[in-house]
């Protein structure tokens, strides 16, 4: 720890000199405390495992669910097309105006 400038030694003194002495601990206030807690009772238990298990049953069922996707994705054949016109365009040096817009290809129109 970098030792305090010589700025703040007289508010270091000041503090050292007037601090107070923490209070004495109460006896069984620890227990006081855990006794006050509210307690699990089996009902609530069995209430967190029904949550727990339609939990993973929506989540399983989302997972296992093939060939649908969250959004709607253009054909394979025009991915396809913009990859390789993409690639080439990038291997050949072409500029950017000559590539396709690629966000058509992922997203819906939203003009309609």
């Amino acid at each position: 720890m970098k030792p305090f400038p010589e700025d703040d030694e007289d508010l270091t003194q000041f503090l050292q000199r007037h601090r107070s002495n923490p209070p004495p601990p109460a006896l069984g206030l620890e227990d006081q405390i855990i006794q006050s807690l509210p307690r699990r009772t089996a009902r609530s238990r069995s209430l967190i495992f029904l949550v727990t298990g339609i939990a993973a049953y929506l989540l399983a069922t989302v997972i296992t669910r093939p060939g649908q996707t969250p959004y709607p994705v253009a054909d394979a054949d025009e991915i396809e097309s913009f990859m390789t016109s993409n690639w080439s365009s990038v291997v050949e040096g072409a500029s950017i105006n000559d590539m396709p817009d690629y966000l058509a290809l992922v997203e819906p129109n939203l003009n309609e």
